[in-house]
């Protein structure tokens, strides 16, 4: 009886291994493929990030402006 339950455990393990490593791959490329989307992308959003934070100081100065 035992006998019969060993090798499934050492089954189960072998698959759980192979999962995490799988896991781990995927979540490698996805880290390679971020790094690699932003730094082509870098500089444009840096732009665009800016662009939004001047529209929105303008549009916030001018409704604050004081009124004369």
């Amino acid at each position: 009886m035992i006998t019969l339950k060993l090798p499934r455990l050492a089954s189960r393990r072998a698959r759980r291994g192979a999962t995490a490593l799988e896991y781990a791959l995927v979540l490698a490329f996805v880290a390679v493929a971020v790094l690699g989307a932003l730094s082509v992308l870098g500089g444009n959003i840096t732009t665009a990030i800016t662009d939004v934070g001047s529209t929105v100081g303008d549009a916030v100065d001018s409704d604050f402006a004081p009124k004369v």
